[in-house]
């Protein structure tokens, strides 16, 4: 079976657009989500598990509520993860430690695109777009306003 990768930002276009291109495929596709993210800075306050484990909380609560628009059932199956670290640092970890036959990325994603143009000479995993089409408008609408302006603040 074929395994995907993708560092999702938690927006309803992304998700679209991996149903698109999900929707393209002929085979069964494997897919893990990584969604990375940061401790809130603060140099009065002194780094504390606590905070590790609020972001960590909120990174999971972001992912879930992202899945939620992703295709279901998925043809394969979706592994998620949240990471402490910058979106580019996360994608070349992955990369480099793990095997993937895809790299699902919107070209606007720029730290996927860099950190895929650095693994490229010793990776084999190819790097496919998520392009949307201007139709996407529409079909955006049918979630509502309530989860545009929940995926705006992510």
């Amino acid at each position: 079976m074929k395994k995907a990768l993708l560092l999702t930002d938690g927006s309803i276009d992304l998700a679209l657009a991996v149903n698109r291109w999900v929707a393209n495929q002929p085979d069964a596709i494997d897919l893990t989500v990584v969604y990375a993210f940061a401790l809130p800075f603060d140099s009065n306050q002194p780094l504390k598990a606590a905070a590790h484990r609020a972001a960590k909380q909120e990174a999971n609560a972001n992912l879930q509520q992202w899945l939620n628009y992703v295709s279901a059932p998925w043809p394969g199956k979706i592994q998620t993860e949240t990471i402490l670290g910058g979106p580019e640092l996360v994608m070349r970890i992955h990369l480099l430690l793990r095997h993937y036959d895809y790299l699902l990325a919107n070209l606007e994603q720029q730290e996927v695109v860099i950190a895929f143009a650095a693994c490229k000479n010793h990776i084999l995993t190819e790097l496919h777009s998520l392009s949307l089409p201007e139709d996407s408008i529409g079909e955006r609408a049918l979630y509502g306003q309530g989860a545009r302006a929940y995926y705006s603040k992510i």
